[in-house]
């Protein structure tokens, strides 16, 4: 989130505050772990959701924060890199190819910093010193899956990677003396009157209260490259994307999934869980009905709604385990009734470490099911630059199947021996791209799962 405000006018700086904290807020489930504002030069942040207006305003008059421009960050975990500390940056994607900055030309006395701050001033060194726009866009540009948000002094910087990996949108007010770069278009349904415009692919822009808005350079567009996540979990459902709502969208990436699992399954019921597979959940019950005599379309058996609202919404998980280690008790709970002596498959948005789907199927044959599937409505995570991610890839269940399974079939039937369900489904990148409406040659896997799909 970055904002800057072109009225030199003291009340400004309220008005900055106030879009600021307001456009975090719409975003603020891309990251519940931590949070920061950078104004002016001045920096607020810690970890959680971001609190009460009441508390917040405490702590801005306490930080003292004012001025015509900010940065907002919102995070799944505690910052990556170190120098996040000191420098006025926010990322959205990941860097690659990192290894050698350290023997760049322009790296100075950055060699020894973290990827992040070695990028941060070879790019600052390209753009001020050398006063190269283009090759300060093709630098980021190699190095950067995403979106990044640099404030330097009084002036920001923004630019989005040439494949468009993730979304970036510029809003201008209505009298052209406010402008706010977000990373989903979300932010329209509470700033109608706003235009939304988005940034474009390699655009590399320097907003400053003299300038304006300034196109420093553009890169020649590449392929379009998306991550996918942004479909399943990433973005808010309001937001929308060729004219359809991600709800939308993530209904029918369930009912494609469906209509082509329909042959391989027999259920009675699905449910969702987390809460974020429901439109998933929906769109594969409403394909499953055409297929299954009273199929029973339910809104979830395993309530955890609560759990996941928790403040620090990542690490909940943590605690539900720590709380069945201590209790025996879970966060979650069955509703028996429902589940009894039906056949029943958990939609599971993402399996990682399949922590998460064990803990319910234990609890779930606890209430006395025939039998338990696992639908997976993203592809197979083997690589911790899946944004949206925070388990090091090291731990994710799939990770030890790379280079030994050459269909999804046969790591379905690994996964689910692991998990101790019935079947595993996992979906595909031609599956998932057909429900998105693109091209899966427009979405960004890890190379392994671009050729791993069903027989």
């Amino acid at each position: 989130m970055a904002i800057y405000n072109f009225n030199t006018k003291r009340e400004s700086s309220d008005e900055v505050l106030y879009y600021l904290v307001s456009a975090m807020r719409m975003v603020q489930h891309r990251g519940k772990a931590y949070w920061k504002m950078m104004v002016g030069e001045r920096v607020l942040e810690s970890e959680g959701s971001i609190p009460s207006n009441e508390v917040l305003s405490k702590l801005i008059k306490k930080k003292r924060l004012m001025g015509s421009n900010a940065i907002g960050y919102l995070s799944k975990r505690a910052p990556l890199f170190p120098s996040m500390n000191s420098i006025r940056i926010a990322l959205d994607g990941f860097l690659v190819d990192t290894e050698k900055l350290h023997l760049h030309p322009y790296i100075g006395s950055a060699k020894d910093g973290d990827p992040l701050f070695q990028i941060y001033s070879i790019f600052i060194r390209l753009i001020q010193e050398k006063k190269d726009s283009s090759r300060a866009a093709e630098f980021l540009d190699r190095h950067l899956r995403g979106n990044i948000m640099l404030k330097v002094k009084d002036s920001i910087f923004v630019f989005r990677n040439s494949t468009g990996f993730k979304p970036l949108i510029m809003a201008l007010a209505p009298n052209n003396n406010l402008v706010i770069f977000s990373s989903e278009n979300s932010l329209q349904n509470s700033f109608s009157k706003f235009s939304y415009t988005d940034v474009k692919m390699g655009q590399l822009l320097k907003i400053t209260c003299r300038d304006f808005i300034q196109e420093l350079t553009i890169l020649d567009s590449n392929k379009m490259l998306m991550d996918p996540f942004e479909f399943i979990r990433e973005s808010h459902v309001t937001s929308t994307f060729n004219n359809k709502s991600i709800y939308t969208i993530r209904r029918n990436i369930g009912k494609v999934q469906a209509n082509y699992l329909a042959r391989y399954i027999d259920l009675d019921t699905v449910y969702a869980e987390p809460d974020y597979t429901r439109p998933m959940a929906l769109g594969i019950g409403i394909e499953l009905q055409k297929s299954i005599l009273n199929f029973e379309i339910s809104e979830g058996v395993i309530k955890d709604r609560y759990d996941d609202s928790d403040h620090m919404i990542d690490f909940s998980e943590e605690e539900s385990k720590n709380k069945l280690l201590t209790t025996g008790k879970s966060l979650k709970f069955i509703l028996e009734n429902i589940t009894k002596d039906k056949k029943v498959a958990s939609i599971q948005g993402t399996i990682q470490t399949g922590s998460t789907a064990k803990e319910t199927i234990y609890y779930l044959n606890k209430s006395g099911v025939k039998k338990i599937d696992v639908i997976v409505c993203y592809v197979p995570t083997i690589d911790g630059r899946q944004v949206g991610l925070y388990t090091s890839n090291r731990d994710f269940i799939a990770n030890k199947y790379i280079g030994k399974v050459t269909s999804l079939e046969k790591l379905n039937r690994y996964i689910a021996k692991e998990l101790e369900c019935e079947k595993t489904f996992y979906n595909s990148p031609y599956l998932l791209s057909k429900g998105i409406g693109i091209s899966e040659n427009n979405l960004w896997f890890p190379e392994w799962i671009r050729f791993l799909d069903y027989e």
